[in-house]
């Protein structure tokens, strides 16, 4: 028998009656005393595999072949940390609550989520995936009420010398769209996929979450936004790349559509907005690291150079007007 201390300091029920054990990133074996009744409601999977008449010692009628603590042991092939995730889960699942826009959520879920999926506990996977989804939106005008929300932020934390509020910097504040997409690629969650990589779209490379970490106060404390790029891998940067191509030529394509044509009226502070603002979509909007729907689609404050010009003649341009509800610039993006 193991000793005392490879128990779980939570998850070793004297009542159990059956034990699980699975090994850690150090090798060692940690041990797990459940109830089966628990683990049977939440997985058909596990609830099959405990029904299953133990096996008896050779020439013993009474004594298990594989026990441990005078109750049925089951030796998991998964990782120790991401079964301690799993079942705490089960047993505690308002104790492990995600806050809405934690940057960490996707890390922090993937070990859950893998069993979870594996052992076919749909109510939780839905519960997961639902926390996820919470985070990324799927209209545009969930991504309006998000992007109004960070501005909200954005400003509170500019107001602060540290940039922090509550300890915390605007990075930590708000989704991590990287972690996004691997979780989502990795588990089938094609639902976060276009609202993240089209925040992954709006960041240079450069911005690093463990780089900017290591040295804190030359980005995250002027409201840098960064990503774990090490999580993706070849096929998520390709479409990454792709979609930021489509992007551009639909840019493009917007600023042909408004302001290809000639002001009817003749007004010379219209025909100056015209000529910044196509100059903006040709030229710089492709290539700019800013939000293209927060710039099409501003009303009153844009920070844009073209943006206002677009305001001041509202009369002719209406940029509100560019989208519909089904927005094609969306669903461009983390898609092949």
């Amino acid at each position: 028998m193991a000793e005392p201390d490879k128990h779980h300091p939570c998850l070793y029920f004297e009542d159990g009656n059956v034990v699980l054990s699975a090994l850690r990133g150090d090798g060692e074996r940690q041990y797990f005393r459940v109830h089966q009744s628990i683990l049977s409601k939440h997985s058909p999977v596990l609830g099959d595999m405990l029904s299953m008449p133990p096996l008896k010692a050779f020439g013993s009628t009474n004594v298990l072949e594989e026990a441990y603590g005078g109750v049925v042991h089951v030796q998991m092939p998964d990782s120790g940390e991401d079964l301690e995730s799993f079942l705490q889960v089960l047993y505690d699942p308002l104790g492990t609550a995600y806050k809405r826009f934690n940057p960490h959520t996707p890390v922090l879920v993937e070990g859950t989520l893998k069993l979870a999926t594996k052992y076919e506990c749909d109510a939780l996977r839905m519960r997961i995936v639902e926390n996820l989804e919470a985070d990324w939106p799927q209209t545009l005008g969930q991504w309006d009420a998000r992007r109004a929300e960070s501005i909200l932020a954005r400003s509170e934390h500019s107001q602060q010398f540290t940039g922090k509020v509550n300890g915390l910097y605007l990075d930590d504040r708000l989704p991590e769209p990287a972690s996004a997409i691997r979780i989502a690629s990795d588990y089938n969650i094609p639902s976060i996929l276009p609202a993240a990589f089209y925040q992954l779209a709006l960041l240079s490379t450069d911005a690093d979450w463990d780089a900017c970490r290591a040295n804190p106060g030359k980005h995250l404390r002027f409201g840098a936004r960064t990503a774990r790029w090490k999580l993706l891998d070849k096929d998520d940067l390709m479409r990454l790349v792709h979609g930021q191509r489509l992007l551009a030529s639909y840019t493009r394509a917007i600023g042909t559509d408004i302001f290809g044509k000639r002001c009817r009226r003749g007004i010379k502070t219209c025909a100056k907005a015209r000529g910044e603002c196509w100059k903006y979509f040709q030229e710089d909007a492709p290539i700019s690291m800013e939000d293209p729907l927060d710039i099409l689609g501003h009303q009153g404050t844009g920070r844009k150079k073209a943006a206002r010009a677009m305001e001041e003649s509202a009369g002719l341009f209406q940029p509100t007007m560019i989208f519909a509800p089904q927005c094609s610039i969306l669903p461009i993006l983390g898609y092949d």
